[in-house]
């Protein structure tokens, strides 16, 4: 995963990032994996490895060619760097939205943690599919993330970097096993 500092503001850190996957199957099995409402069913035994409880699909509509999906994530609590400090069940859930459009197949998505941490916490970015050599099929993700949070704001930042990374890893996983039923 490539990822970089954006300067940061007191008390604030940004970060961008960008992750590709490459896949054993043509760009219209992995676009069909994608538009799967199935996604968020299918991606829960693939994120044991995160701090992810649940995923669970909240909208999912395909009209005048895109997909309109919200995703809503509940996390584990308390995560391992807030242990010993009484944080809300619902400061770790989020919704993922997204916007995936047919003809250039890509889409822009925004986290949308609950309005309550929006202050402290903004996600958003981009994802595209692209045909690869040999038959294959590659998607990369960009995005970037604000986190303020005072003094735990850099070690946040760099937790918030590995989670991401397992997720879009369970992701990549999930439309792994799609693209091929």
């Amino acid at each position: 995963m490539g990822e970089s500092s954006n300067g940061s503001r007191k008390g604030a850190t940004d970060l961008h990032f960008e992750i590709t996957h490459e896949f054993d199957v043509p760009l219209d099995a992995l676009e069909l994996a994608v538009l799967s409402p199935d996604i968020g069913l299918m991606m829960a035994p693939f994120l044991a490895s995160t701090s992810v409880a649940s995923v669970e699909v909240i909208e999912h509509e395909i009209a005048n060619g895109e997909l309109r999906r919200v995703l809503r994530f509940q996390a584990n609590a308390p995560l391992a760097m807030f242990r010993g400090y009484d944080i809300a069940r619902e400061a770790l859930s989020w919704e993922e939205r997204s916007i995936y459009r047919l003809a250039d197949h890509a889409a822009s998505w925004s986290v949308f943690p609950r309005e309550q941490f929006r202050k402290y916490f903004s996600a958003s970015g981009t994802f595209r599919l692209e045909a690869a050599p040999e038959g294959r099929a590659r998607r990369t993700v960009e995005g970037d993330i604000e986190i303020k949070a005072g003094v735990l704001s850099s070690l946040a930042g760099r937790m918030a970097l590995v989670e991401i990374r397992k997720i879009y890893d369970a992701e990549a996983e999930t439309l792994r096993r799609l693209s091929t039923l």
